[in-house]
């Protein structure tokens, strides 16, 4: 009890006051939890934690707690449960699958009808209008991370939902609504996914039931999802983004190499009034965006949130780069006939090469997959907090989802989940010929307006002002530019949602 109670004051003792002040009994009693390869000129507390825990470095708050665990710990010979927990958790740690899975869930079908709204600014002004736009969804994720990294080290779990963040922040009367708007936004993905897929199935194979159709790759997802370890999932979700890039990359060659002349006559037409510029935002907004799964990018990304900030820029670059290619192409061939208005910048392309189809369907198929796959691992965790949430107000111990799922696959109530969030849409899509179409236009308005354009800044700042009572000297915020950037957010989430 005195070693525990004085551990922070270690400097007071010497190698030599330990064994004159106690008896050997108590010596070898303590005597496992003390390293070996950590004793100094002071002796060591007596604390199964890591030397460096005591002493945090200025980043140490946005660091998971359980990283530094596991490695001192394994020489034990009676390792402490946290450090068994650490070792699970760190294997299932993927920098590189956080980055694919962003990509694939950035990069939806949108992109190819984005060039209907950047026609009549032309090159310069809508490049300028994606950029501004990718900056702006790029640092609302980044605030979506930092709160998700903050809430994960402060409750010690595994896992966050943007539930769980909204309710932490806002309140459990907040948090409830936004629960039930959240579930019907990711749900609303979910069914225009489950129908974009469908009707590339039915193209392919006319005589195939409807219903046959929509259920094929979901279920396909449901069982990679639900039974096999996330290895899996990620070896399918990077499979389907090297299509998706393959097949991108073939339509702008094709584009570049039809419409070469008409591409650099492009450059030279412009309008910079916000009538022409601004359409071109919201639909931007919702291709490049990825809210919906980044709080399982930060369950899978690392150990710090600047993990999370670097794969966040990676894999949100990727995207960037396709669009601008993509938007290029189009409307450099659409110059042709004089910057007319592109009704479908798919038949403009297969109008110069009808070759371009099997590419065109490759995409489709690899945003739609990616994008249904990231909503798929994600959505469970949100409707099971959802369904806590209402039922309890409010939960002070998340986590009973994400902690009975950190072995190597759903355990039965995720896997149940799963194919709960994946069966529903199929029958939706089967029998309502609109459901992609209206579930487009519902995702955009509360995904742009509410959700992800709003909420994150407020949060972020509500999360901050209590950073700030608590631990006036806390280390700085992940992303940087204080409150001004923050308000600078929310009016622009606010103009989106007057467009709206």
């Amino acid at each position: 009890m005195f070693l525990s109670g004085r551990h922070h004051c270690h400097h007071k003792f010497t190698p030599t006051s330990p064994p004159a002040a106690f008896p050997s009994p108590h010596l070898r009693r303590l005597r496992p939890l003390r390293p070996p390869t950590l004793a100094s000129a002071n002796a060591p507390p007596p604390s199964p934690l890591p030397f460096p825990v005591p002493f945090p470095s200025p980043r140490r708050p946005w660091r998971w707690r359980r990283s530094t665990s596991g490695v001192g710990d394994a020489v034990q010979e009676p390792p402490p449960v946290e450090a068994d927990g650490s070792t699970t958790g760190a294997g299932k740690k993927s920098f590189w699958a956080a980055v694919s899975l962003i990509i694939g869930t950035a990069v939806g079908p949108g992109m190819l009808g984005l060039p209907s709204a950047t026609i009549r600014s032309g090159q310069a002004p809508s490049a300028a209008a994606i950029l501004l736009s990718w900056a702006y969804v790029v640092s609302s994720i980044v605030l979506v991370a930092e709160l998700s990294f903050s809430a994960m080290e402060r409750d010690g779990v595994d896992e966050v939902s943007f539930t769980g963040l909204a309710s932490s922040t806002l309140g459990a009367g907040l948090g409830a609504v936004v629960a039930v708007v959240y579930a019907a936004l990711s749900f609303s993905l979910l069914v225009a996914c489950v129908a974009g897929i469908g009707s590339l199935v039915s193209q392919l194979f006319p005589r195939v039931n409807p219903v046959l159709a929509n259920a094929l790759f979901p279920c396909f997802a449901g069982v990679l999802i639900a039974f096999f370890p996330f290895k899996a999932v990620d070896g399918a979700n990077r499979a389907l983004c090297g299509l998706m890039l393959i097949s991108i990359t073939a339509l702008v060659v094709t584009g570049v190499s039809v419409g070469r002349s008409s591409l650099l006559k492009s450059l030279g037409y412009s309008c910079w009034s916000p009538g022409a510029i601004l359409p071109a935002i919201p639909v931007t907004v919702l291709t490049l965006g990825f809210h919906v799964i980044t709080p399982f990018i930060c369950k899978i990304v690392g150990d710090s949130v600047y993990d999370a900030r670097r794969a966040i820029l990676i894999g949100g670059a990727v995207p960037l780069a396709m669009v601008l290619s993509w938007n290029a192409v189009i409307l450099g061939l659409a110059s042709a006939g004089g910057n007319a208005g592109i009704g479908d910048p798919i038949k403009l392309l297969l109008s110069v090469n009808p070759a371009a189809l099997p590419a065109v369907r490759g995409f489709a198929f690899a945003a739609l997959a990616t994008s249904l796959i990231g909503y798929a691992v994600s959505f469970p965790k949100q409707l099971a907090d959802t369904v806590e949430l209402i039922l309890q107000r409010f939960s002070p111990k998340q986590g009973s989802v994400q902690h009975s799922s950190a072995g190597s696959g759903y355990d039965r109530n995720g896997a149940i989940l799963t194919w709960t969030v994946l069966t529903i849409p199929i029958f939706i899509a089967s029998f309502f010929s609109a459901a992609f179409s209206k579930a487009l236009d519902f995702a955009g308005v509360y995904a742009n307006c509410f959700l992800f354009g709003i909420l994150p800044p407020v949060m972020a700042w509500i999360h901050r002002s209590q950073k700030r009572k608590r631990s006036p000297d806390s280390c700085e915020d992940i992303l940087p530019g204080g409150d001004a950037v923050l308000l600078i957010l929310f009016s622009i989430a606010v103009v989106l949602a007057f467009r709206h």
